[in-house]
């Protein structure tokens, strides 16, 4: 394989990943909603949906940087430089197309990871809301359980309960 079919695979499989990862942010957006929304049977599905893509981006990443070694090993490059160095150097015909991918690339993952804090933030902060709802609904409630026999018994973590209709 030449130095330019390499670049070209390097440029489709960027391209099919940074599609991806757009799926998958639009997934995990779905997910963000039903959540809001208290949609549970919709989001069971969309959780199930989204693993798929996990599972795509995660063959799709390996590909990448299978093509992008592959590139390395070619140009007899052992070099710990960027890749837009690399890039640059190897490939000056699409190195604008590569970059530009590549940042595409960063920036998804960014705003994946950005989306998935704010879900955990906001899970985060309904499970803390509705703990100290019960903790003053149920003062007295702190663990402790009792057999069918009467005998104190502590729970290995503190017992919560949520009504999927709050």
């Amino acid at each position: 394989m030449t130095l330019e079919e390499y670049s070209e695979n390097l440029e489709k499989c960027m391209i099919a990943q940074l599609e991806l990862f757009r799926d998958f942010y639009s997934s995990e957006e779905r997910i963000r909603q039903h959540i809001v929304l208290k949609n549970w049977p919709e989001l069971d599905r969309e959780l199930i949906g989204i693993q798929k893509y996990a599972d795509k981006i995660d063959k799709a990443e390996t590909e990448r940087s299978k093509i992008y070694q592959a590139m390395k090993l070619y140009c007899s490059d052992d070099r710990t430089e960027s890749f837009y160095a690399f890039v640059s150097r190897y490939c000056p015909d699409r190195s604008a197309s590569l970059t530009s991918l590549y940042r595409d690339l960063k920036i998804s993952v960014m705003k994946v990871k950005t989306l998935t804090l704010r879900i955990d933030a906001y899970l985060s902060t309904v499970t803390s809301a509705v703990r100290k709802v019960l903790d003053e609904a149920f003062p007295m409630r702190k663990g402790t359980i009792y057999d069918n026999k009467g005998v104190n018994r502590s729970a290995s973590d503190p017992p919560f309960v949520l009504d999927r209709q709050l």
